[in-house]
């Protein structure tokens, strides 16, 4: 692993967490959408002990210095007044990509982090007073009249891309880095796990009626089943078929058999 860059939602409280993987990630440079959430100050040099992942609690560790942070109520702040001039930027072709990273970052939360040791081994320590002149420059972004192309392309080249970037092949990761967007699957997963939430939710299995073939259930009717659990009938297929939504998702069941 090497030149990476790493985009975490950061709490205070002795954890790193996560909005659907361990990190977003970038590649010999830091995506513009990041950079754009950031100012000079927000550049720390010190490290940072006592983190770990919510999905792995055990294992603590520490960020090691250079990194970005800010609270995630400025971090947002700051792209949603600069998301004009990143739309002019990017040109319509990446409009949509640019609203749905905003929906993704504002998960984030209490805090963004950048972890940028990995990114910056190697390399001089010039490169944190480049990343502050950078961060100072991006703060043109909030002019929204004057074309980001005219001042900021050239000037960013060490922390952000070359002048081609929009030919690269990998124009979109230049902008929103990888790993950030759901899949389709994902997104289905998701609204299936809120849906089970909202109808089933905090029902007692041992208050439920149990699952059998030879009853007929009827949409929206509550049950458990021996291994999956708590459920709930969405749709009633027909006289032998239902689809019932457990937590763990969809499944087809049989019933009314006699």
């Amino acid at each position: 692993m090497g030149n990476y860059a790493y985009l975490d939602s950061f709490e205070h409280i002795d954890r790193i967490l996560s909005a659907r993987a361990h990190q977003v990630e970038a590649k010999h440079y830091i995506p513009i959408y990041w950079l754009a959430m950031y100012e000079p100050q927000d550049v720390r040099t010190e490290p940072l002990s006592g983190v770990r992942y919510a999905k792995d609690p055990d294992k603590h560790f520490h960020v090691q210095p250079p990194y970005l942070i800010a609270d995630a109520t400025t971090a947002m702040a700051r792209l949603k007044r600069r998301t004009p001039a990143l739309a002019t930027l990017g040109g319509e072709v990446h409009r949509k990509m640019l609203t749905e990273f905003g929906a993704f970052a504002r998960r984030l939360k209490p805090s963004i982090m950048v972890r940028l040791d990995d990114l910056v081994a190697g390399k001089p320590k010039e490169y944190i007073d480049s990343l502050r002149g950078t961060l100072e420059l991006c703060k043109k972004l909030d002019d929204a009249t004057v074309h980001p192309d005219s001042y900021l392309i050239e000037p960013l080249t060490k922390i952000w891309a070359d002048a081609e970037w929009k030919t690269s092949d990998h124009a979109e990761h230049l902008l929103g880095g990888w790993g950030w967007r759901v899949s389709p699957e994902e997104r289905v997963k998701n609204s299936q796990a809120r849906k089970w939430n909202k109808l089933v939710g905090d029902a007692e299995s041992a208050t439920l009626q149990a699952y059998t073939v030879k009853k007929s259930f009827v949409e929206e009717e509550l049950f458990t089943h021996p291994t999956l659990g708590a459920g709930v009938v969405m749709r009633v297929v027909d006289a032998n078929k239902i689809e019932v939504l457990f937590r763990e998702g969809l499944r087809t069941l049989v019933h009314g058999r006699t």
